[in-house]
């Protein structure tokens, strides 16, 4: 059942490692499941190596309670934990009890033929378990079928809505995944040998015998993995935080334009921006591009403030600093303010900024302030750091308005990404719909918003997931996948002001601790599922949990300069989302030339910053460097790449036209 389809194609190393995970998992908690049962038959025949018939008696009776369990608490969408949790223990207790009916009657036959058996119940078994899932319905949250904007194509023939589909080879699975599953058999035997060697050596010290200590060298071993596991995590932290605050080479010059933060007018610091900083304010567009794309005489210099992490170790002076970049460059006397909320790295989406600075004939001001420099997985605990930094802000800004005639004050508008999602939308945790009145704010776009986001689960109430949902609480539309948006009738499309849009197979807004013990409402009928969740897939413990915790891994793999939707990708539909929510005025001519401008200057960048990295190399790696960009940009462009031709796009895309 490890093979079963979860939101996002998969490739053979992360099949593999599910594979091994689970079956050494389900193993463990088999054998300890088994011990137990056959210790209650010992207890209650009051042998040491109860018969086989008291062994089945007792198998029966708790695998008869569990089922029962089970069967009066079927799943419902919003149930409690209570009711999921019982349900679990009743499912795991009977199916521990069958696999212990089975092992026993087959390792009970007469003797030589107990390995015979017990090969044909284990082959039996697991026939009947991918039998039972009926893998040839079974498909991935992302597959497309023919009435299906087309995406990406595997070697089957088959399209996908994700930018790159991953294959699973069988054989190359199988192998890695024994590997993978002797190894944590490995793991849980040395923790086992660990636990035994603290036990007797407790008995040193308190005396008495090694059973007596078993609790205490679990304990104590749990301990020292958790140790080892925390220190291994703070490592690899340090390391990715060296690179998150470094800036890159192609970035090292700062901006000349005064209404840039980290220009010479700012005084600040360029090499304090981090690297996530630099590549934001250094990509600001100039005013010549912005007037050539959108087919005017003139445009303004579009305004880009950033307080990095950097910068200070005080929340509330980060956010002061922030507040005083504002009010240095006059951001509130344009015609238009956005605070961006990054991700977990400091990373503003480019396309949505853009976008709003095109539309706004650069007549615009965006704002950012960084929580964290790491990957947003190794952010999660700066969100209530990040969501209280974004409030200083918000609020100092509403001060500012205020004291505004009402007639001079700007629009202002929100954007958040991904964790920068959370932490913006958190500012209205516990109030509603009605947070959003009274901060000024007219109009908001987030994406990828992740499950742990307790206002946006507010806002969804006790709605089902089977339904189309209506706009609604006031202004605000929450689409199960990009389809209810597409597909909402113009007239209450106009209504939105705040929109929460997810890919339908986007594993961030779905992912949780919750779905290793509790089955999700995307997994529930068949026919309920809304677009974008896997179909004929079943949740099982565990499992579902690993094979959507690697779909997040799988989620965002983006080619530079071609923008798709699927993932945790939300590059194509950005422009005219940011263009209806926020009502900003272009035509479709603009808005296509601006989607081309988008695509070059994404892929002009990228290669930008990896080619001054190469250059950037010592002499006698230099080659090897520049060879590896250019087979990458062959790769993104489908096409053969020489040095002239990588120059020419990088050109194209980031050279000012007039």
């Amino acid at each position: 059942r490890s093979y079963q389809p979860n939101l996002l194609t998969r490739a053979s190393r992360d099949q593999a490692i599910i594979t091994g995970v689970t079956s050494a998992g389900a193993y463990g908690i088999f054998s300890a499941g088994d011990s137990l049962l056959g210790a209650i038959a010992s207890r209650l025949s009051r042998t040491e190596e109860p018969g086989d018939l008291a062994r089945l008696a007792v198998a029966g009776a708790a695998g008869a309670a569990g089922a029962g369990a089970a069967l009066a608490m079927p799943w419902r969408e919003h149930e409690s934990s209570r009711r999921a949790v019982i349900r679990l223990v009743g499912q795991t207790a009977a199916a521990i009890s069958a696999a212990s009916i089975i092992t026993t009657i087959a390792n009970g036959r007469r003797p030589g033929s107990s390995r015979k058996a017990a090969l044909a119940a284990a082959a039996l078994v697991g026939v009947a378990s991918w039998a039972s899932v009926k893998p040839w319905e079974q498909r991935p949250g992302s597959f497309l079928d023919q009435n299906n904007t087309p995406g990406s194509i595997d070697s089957h023939g088959q399209r996908f809505q994700e930018d790159v589909a991953r294959e699973v080879s069988p054989a190359q699975a199988a192998g890695i995944g024994l590997g993978v599953a002797a190894a944590t058999y490995g793991l849980a035997r040395a923790e086992s040998a660990l636990t035994g060697a603290l036990a007797r050596a407790a008995t040193v010290v308190a005396g008495g015998e090694p059973q007596d200590h078993r609790m205490l060298g679990r304990m104590t071993s749990a301990a020292i993995t958790v140790g080892i596991g925390w220190f291994a995590v703070a490592k690899v932290s340090a390391l990715l935080s060296k690179g998150g605050g470094a800036v890159e080479p192609g970035m090292m010059t700062p901006p000349t334009a005064p209404e840039i933060t980290g220009s010479p007018a700012s005084g600040i610091e360029w090499t304090k921006v981090t690297r996530e900083g630099a590549r934001w304010l250094g990509m600001t567009l100039p005013p010549e591009t912005i007037a050539s794309v959108m087919g005017v005489e003139k445009a303004m210099q579009p305004i880009r403030v950033y307080a990095s992490l950097d910068m200070t170790h005080d929340d509330a002076e980060r956010a002061q600093m922030l507040l005083a970049e504002i009010d240095r460059t006059k951001a509130l006397e344009r015609k238009a303010f956005a605070l961006f909320s990054p991700t977990g790295s400091g990373y503003v989406n480019y396309v949505a900024n853009e976008t709003f600075e095109y539309l706004m004939l650069g007549d615009c001001a965006s704002a950012a302030i960084q929580y964290s420099v790491l990957p947003s997985a190794l952010s999660l605990t700066r969100v209530p750091t990040g969501t209280a930094q974004t409030e200083m802000v918000m609020k100092g800004v509403a001060e500012r308005l205020m004291a505004m005639p009402a007639e001079k004050r700007p629009k202002v508008f929100l954007f958040g990404e991904s964790l920068g999602s959370q932490v913006s939308e958190e500012m209205f945790r516990g109030l509603g719909i009605q947070g959003l009145a009274g901060t000024g704010i007219d109009a908001a776009v987030w994406i990828g918003t992740p499950a742990a986001t307790v206002w946006r689960r507010e806002l969804w109430g006790d709605r089902s997931v089977a339904d189309v949902p209506q706009v609604g609480p006031g202004a605000a539309f929450l689409p199960r996948a990009l389809p209810d948006w597409r597909e909402l009738p113009q007239a209450e499309r106009e209504q939105v002001r705040y929109l929460l849009l997810m890919n339908g197979d986007d594993p961030i807004p779905k992912f949780g601790a919750q779905v290793a013990w509790r089955k999700p409402d995307w997994l529930g009928p068949q026919n309920d599922r809304p677009f974008g969740a896997p179909r004929g897939t079943r949740w099982l413990p565990g499992m579902t949990f690993l094979m959507t915790f690697f779909d997040m891994q799988n989620a965002l793999v983006p080619t530079p300069g071609t923008f798709a939707e699927g993932g945790h990708d939300y590059r194509d539909v950005l422009p005219q989302a940011i263009r209806e929510t926020w009502r900003l005025s272009a035509t479709d001519d603009q808005m296509a030339r601006v989607n081309v401008a988008l695509r070059k200057r994404e892929l002009a960048w990228e290669l930008y910053r990896d080619w001054t990295a190469a250059l950037a190399k010592p002499a006698d790696k230099v080659d090897e460097a520049k060879a590896k960009v250019l087979k990458t940009a062959s790769k993104y462009t489908g096409r053969s790449i020489d040095e002239a031709e990588l120059q020419r796009i990088i050109d194209d895309g980031l050279q000012p036209r007039g």
